[in-house]
Order: C-alpha cells, then structure tokens, then sequence
C-alpha cells in the first residue's frame, strides 16, 4: 500500500521493514528501491521502530494502524520522515499519532503534507472522528503545522501540548 500527493508518497513499514530499519537503516532504504539520505536512524527514531515493531508483530492485521510510515520525497527517492501511527481509532473515535520529518527538509511544507495525506486515510475510517498529536511546547514549528491543519489544543501539561483534528462531518 502507498498513499500519495504531490511531492511525497507515504508508505507503511511491514514488520520486516521495521526489523531491518533496526538493524541496517541503510539496506533498508536499499531495499526500498530508494537513495540513503542518512545510514542510521537515531536514538529516538531507532526506540520508535522497536516500540512499533512489538506492536505489528502482537497484531500483524492491523499494522497499518500500528507502523511507522515512512515520507518518502518522490523527486528525491528518499525517506525526509515518518509518521508513527499508534493505534486503531479507540473507543472516543481517537488516533494518536506522531511525526518527524529531516532536518534538510523542515519548513518546506512536507509536514503539512504528510499529515494532511494521513489524516485522509485515517478519517475514511469510520471510527476515526479524531486525529490526536501531541508536541512540545517550544517545537513551535510543529504547533503551526498542526494548525495549518485546523488542530485545537486540547491538553496542555508541563512539558507537552495535546492537539486534536477533528474529522469534518458533511
């Protein structure tokens, strides 16, 4: 499965995606079919496909809702990000969801798009009523892309602000 826009194609990572991105970043990108931008993932990044590797080997028929998607730029073939999706919609309708795009590649609008991709995908769920992410409180850049995405804080707490998308009823 591939979902696509205009400059980015999102793709979810299988459980041997997720391993070998844990093991050998750079032979996964090979694999892929795309150029490495980077040969190893961070720390942050390398703890996010364990977490999410556990997830999808517990419930392997709803990876998608459990992976790490990879943002693929389509003119570069190159991963410039993922969006970790972090369940199926719970029982309040909620998706929770996180997103890191490179550093070469911030404030290009590629987060907006990715987003604004996954959001799509998520909402033609009919359980999916919210989009829910949470962000630091000094990442100022992801506060505007959420609401570019017309996100309303939800929750704050010490360190972290919780914003929600709400699925548009027509």
């Amino acid at each position: 499965m591939k979902l696509g826009s205009q400059r980015i194609d999102l793709v979810p990572l299988n459980a041997a995606e997720l391993l070998l991105a844990t093991e050998n970043y750079a032979e996964l990108q090979q694999q892929l079919g795309l150029n490495a931008l980077s040969a190893e993932l961070d720390d942050d990044m390398q703890y996010a496909m364990k977490i999410r590797l556990k997830k999808v080997q517990q419930d392997p028929e709803q990876y998608l809702w459990l992976t790490n998607w990879a943002i693929i730029h389509q003119k570069d073939q190159c991963i410039i990000g993922f969006i970790i999706l972090k369940g199926y919609p719970n029982e309040k309708g909620e998706v929770i969801i996180g997103y890191v795009i490179d550093e070469k590649y911030r404030r290009k609008g590629y987060a907006t798009e990715a987003l604004m991709t996954i959001n799509t995908w998520i909402f033609s769920h009919p359980h999916a009523i919210y989009v829910i992410a949470d962000t630091e409180k000094d990442n100022i850049a992801s506060h505007k892309v959420l609401e570019r995405l017309g996100s309303k804080r939800y929750l704050e707490t010490e360190d972290l602000i919780w914003w929600r998308i709400t699925k548009e009823l027509s």
